[in-house]
Formats: structure tokens, sequence, C-alpha cells
């Protein structure tokens, strides 16, 4: 992501730090953009040169052992485990999210919040297909992105609304009730927000 490699940057300065990230996004009921309708997203990063983060509860057509044969791995028998579209951004490219307990550290990876961290290394997979990486875990094909001052402009619109990141929400593979879920988190729910919008 972007502001990762910034940081990486030797020299650069870093960023200050940002109000936005890590904080989950919630798509507003009637949102229009199809992709995202009735998504939950895990901001990760924000800042000037833009944000970018990992849609929560969109569960792609193929699971894990599928797609680690597809890259030559075979998976060590565990039992079907899902995959995730993390976004329209790069859907080529995989993130592993994954609770941090105490066990290996991986190159190019950040921390999240605590106890959570992002991974873009191919390692945490081969140490998956081999049984000794991460026991809670989601892979997310792709990432959600945009550029600068498009986030903004889209929350100054009413399409998202922001909450504290719940982990609850993690690797949750019914996406309408994680949506459902979020929206209770703010003591609201869809019908709720809808009449709020229409009186408005």
């Amino acid at each position: 992501m972007a502001a990762t490699r910034a940081q990486a940057d030797a020299g650069q300065a870093q960023p200050a730090p940002s109000a936005l990230a890590p904080s989950m996004l919630i798509a507003m009921p009637g949102m229009e953009d199809g992709f995202f309708a009735r998504t939950v997203i895990l901001l990760v990063e924000h800042g000037a040169e833009g944000a970018g983060g990992v849609v929560l509860n969109r569960v792609a057509p193929l699971d894990l052992d599928t797609l680690l044969k597809s890259t030559g791995l075979d998976k060590a028998p565990s039992g079907p485990h899902p995959v995730w579209v993390g976004g329209p951004v790069s859907p080529q490219a995989g993130l592993v999210l994954y609770l941090d307990e105490g066990g290996k550290r991986y190159d190019h990876d950040i921390e999240v919040l605590p106890g959570l961290r992002l991974s873009a290394s191919l390692n945490v997979l081969r140490d998956v297909a081999a049984g000794k990486g991460p026991k809670s875990f989601g892979l997310y094909l792709g990432r959600a992105g945009w550029g600068p001052g498009q986030l903004e402009e889209e929350l100054a619109k009413g399409a998202w609304l922001t909450t504290e990141p719940d982990l609850a929400l993690l690797f949750c593979t019914d996406g309408d009730a994680a949506w459902r879920r979020a929206l209770s988190g703010l003591g609201t729910d869809e019908q709720h927000v809808v009449r709020e919008i229409a009186s408005a």
C-alpha cells in the first residue's frame, strides 16, 4: 500500500498519525456502487496520498486449498478454509490479515492495531500450507483503495459510516450478517438508517 511503502523509503519523514485509520467503514444502505454495497471495510491506512483497506465480508468463489494448489503449494490437511475478496484494486495480489498470537513475524507486514497484523509476504502462505502459519488468519485477494481526498469526499456525501474496528467481524463468511452486526455495533440497523435518510 502506498503509505506503507513511503514509510519504508530511507530518509522520508513519517506521516502524521491518521484520524481515520485504523477504523471500520460500513457501507450505507442504498450505496449505488455494486461492489461495495453492504460491505464492511477495515481501513488500514489514510493520509495525504489516499487511503487503503480490505473488505472483510465478501467471500471469494474459491477456497484456500484451490488457491494454494494453483500456486504450486499443497496445504496440510485441516479442512476447507475460505478466501475473501479484499477489494477491486490489484485483485491478483493477496494480503493476509492474521491475529498476532506471539508467533512468527513476517517481512513486509504491518501492525494494523494491537493484536492484528497485515502481511503481503508469500512466506505466510508457505507456512500456512506447511501447517505452521498463523492459527487465525484470512487471505484477501485485492484491496480497497482511494486517491487523495477521495474517501473524505465519499464520507462527506454520507456513503460510509465509521466506527472502531471490531475483531469479531474478522473472518466472517456470512457477508450480510457481518454488515448488519457492524450496524448493530453503532446502535442502529438498516431500517433505522433508511428512515433517517428519508427524513433528512
